[in-house]
């Protein structure tokens, strides 16, 4: 019996030892955060204090890289500049590039256990807490009411036709995205680091100025699972690229300009089915003495119904067009001068062939009435004559334009997606 209680007494006294060597170790999180350049992914110590973040993250790792329960949590964030496929890739390689350079400063690669790697996209929780916490401004109560109640999408079908960026945009004419871009964007463009290690409570602490929040004690015999991260989730589905659409186009007709007769189009795209055009030629030439004249001015509006369309200026579309023409036709003969008017239906296809580039190929026909004079030059001492035949009409129906036009697209305004994105 007394040697069953001295077995007791020793078991006690090893797990009453045990709980006490492990009451001596706290488990310490560290969070530091490296700010970046818009469109940038390196680190670059003159920005947003990142030289003092980067000493605290070098003393860390110098101290506790080689200890067992090192580990590194990095979380990639973007501001809402770029499409979401985009700011997902950017934030991906901005938590990349913080940990090598921590991977670098260990002195060899970290284990897949010993890191943990998060691409957040844009960061719009942070975005309302900055806004929330920084200067007033008298819109900001409206700019925060855009993101906590607009989805990031709004879609008709398999269609984006909106959301929160589209809305945050086109507020007050574009001027408080310009000031939310200046102020409160760059603090968004980051990489926060979570540096956790075990480190024995007689031991002091490094003096480490630039951590963002304060240490967190941990019994030391908590599992990962038990350990609190930042409050953000991971983005887990795959949004459709919110692309803008350039709603003002500038034409030239290549066929028009072949034939010496300059041509201007502009055309504004309503919406993603209707634009509205005004085109234009102008031809003014004359070779003497053979008294030849190609003098030929056009101009006429026309409205434009899109179909099958791929995205923005790029599918079928059907025209109709009205306008008026002046001219004077003579090749050292017989000449016609005179005016008229038409009106016509046209179809014609646009295709992109760059990121602000398309080529228009179209057809148009209608009806056109023509009243001119018919007159012959006659040399006359050191000049010449137009003598004046007769004035005639006509009525024409049948092919009224060709087009082969190379088209400018310009103009950021957010518009509707081109593609199909996964699910919400």
């Amino acid at each position: 019996m007394k040697v069953r209680i001295s077995h007791v007494i020793f078991s006690l006294s090893f797990v009453f030892l045990s709980l006490m060597d492990l009451g001596a170790q706290t488990v310490m999180r560290d969070t530091v955060r490296l700010y970046f350049e818009q469109d940038r992914t390196d680190i670059v110590s003159a920005v947003g204090g990142n030289e003092k973040a980067l000493d605290t993250i070098c003393r860390i790792v110098d101290l506790y890289s080689d200890t067992p329960d090192f580990h590194v949590y990095i979380k990639g964030w973007a501001s809402p500049e770029g499409s979401s496929l985009y700011n997902r890739s950017v934030s991906e390689d901005r938590a990349a590039a913080a940990l090598a350079f921590i991977t670098e400063r260990a002195g060899s690669a970290l284990s897949a256990s010993s890191s943990t790697l998060e691409g957040m996209g844009v960061d719009w929780d942070g975005l309302c807490r900055i806004l929330s916490d920084g200067d007033d401004f008298p819109e900001r109560g409206d700019v925060l009411r855009i993101i906590r109640e607009i989805p990031l999408w709004i879609s008709d079908g398999d269609n984006v036709t909106g959301g929160r960026k589209k809305a945050l945009m086109d507020f007050e004419g574009g001027r408080i995205w310009g000031l939310l871009t200046e102020r409160y964007f760059p603090q968004l463009r980051r990489a926060e680091v979570v540096l956790e290690y075990t480190q024995p409570q007689d031991e002091p602490l490094p003096s480490m100025p630039q951590i963002e929040a304060a240490p967190v004690p941990v019994p030391a015999a908590a599992t990962n699972d038990s350990v609190l991260l930042p409050e953000e989730q991971p983005v887990t589905e795959y949004l459709p690229e919110y692309k803008p659409v350039y709603r003002l186009a500038i034409k030239t007709n290549l066929l028009a300009d072949v034939a010496l007769m300059p041509s201007l189009e502009l055309e504004w795209l309503i919406n993603p089915s209707w634009s509205l055009s005004a085109q234009g030629a102008v031809a003014w030439w004359s070779i003497r003495p053979q008294h030849r004249y190609y003098q030929i001015a056009t101009v006429y509006p026309e409205a434009r119904w899109w179909f099958s369309t791929r995205e923005a200026w790029h599918g079928h579309y059907l025209g109709l067009f009205a306008g008026g023409t002046l001219y004077d036709l003579e090749n050292g003969g017989r000449g016609y001068k005179g005016e008229g008017g038409f009106v016509g239906l046209s179809y014609g296809y646009m295709l992109p062939v760059g990121k602000r580039l398309s080529l228009e190929f179209g057809i148009g026909a209608g009806w056109m009435f023509t009243e001119y004079e018919e007159y012959l030059p006659v040399p006359y001492e050191d000049g010449t004559h137009y003598v004046y035949q007769q004035t005639s009409r006509m009525n024409y129906f049948g092919p009224l334009k060709l087009k082969l036009a190379l088209a400018w697209r310009l103009g950021d305004w957010p518009g509707r997606n081109s593609g199909k994105g996964g699910a919400r």
